[in-house]
């Protein structure tokens, strides 16, 4: 044999044991962040309210208990009479100093990724520089109360990130995608690799 076949041969294995070792990753990956996320939720969760201490069917047990109360409350959020406690309650956080800025910015957070009013729901294509596009969700689509009317705002999402950045544009410069938000906002967390369905 060779010198030349030789070399051949383990180049070709290489390239074998590569391309399995690549495959192998984008099965594992994704599943090892989730887990590594995860564990780390769980365990600044078990730092804050003293957990770490606790047996693990303890703190499961808790766990399950936690997720029924937010279902029992989210039920019982349903009746009218439920609204106007939870209205009243928030208008006293509203109207205290310091907290109604904390209580009004998480709730407007959370209001804008989960419940009927999701904020983000139109997902728009905006010209940024030249030729280059990028895509996000039309939050305001007139700016006249703050002095610039004939301009919308536009939030931009960041990949692998909860962040983004809010980006004022005039409305020729952007473009209502026909699309599900959802996915569109799935496609853009995951840097574009992510199937739309």
């Amino acid at each position: 044999m060779t010198m030349n076949k030789l070399n051949i041969r383990v180049k070709s294995k290489s390239r074998i044991f590569l391309n399995l070792f690549l495959r192998g990753l984008l099965v594992v990956l994704p599943i090892a962040l989730t887990i590594i996320i995860f564990i780390s939720i769980l365990s600044f969760l078990g730092n804050a309210l003293g957990l770490n201490n606790l047996s693990f069917g303890l703190v499961l047990l808790y766990l399950i208990l936690g997720i029924l109360v937010i279902t029992s409350i989210g039920q019982f959020t349903q009746g009218v009479v439920a609204q106007q406690v939870i209205e009243f309650v928030e208008g006293i956080i509203e109207k205290a100093p310091g907290l109604s800025w904390i209580f009004g910015t998480t709730k407007d957070m959370t209001e804008a990724f989960v419940g009927e009013n999701k904020k983000f729901n139109k997902p728009v294509k905006v010209k940024y520089v030249n030729n280059l596009y990028r895509i996000g969700f039309l939050t305001k689509d007139d700016l006249t109360e703050f002095g610039m009317p004939g301009l919308a705002s536009v939030y931009l999402p960041n990949s692998y990130s909860i962040a983004g950045e809010i980006v004022i544009v005039e409305a020729k410069d952007y473009e209502i995608i026909d699309g599900d938000p959802s996915e569109i906002m799935k496609f853009l967390l995951s840097g574009g690799v992510t199937e739309i369905k």
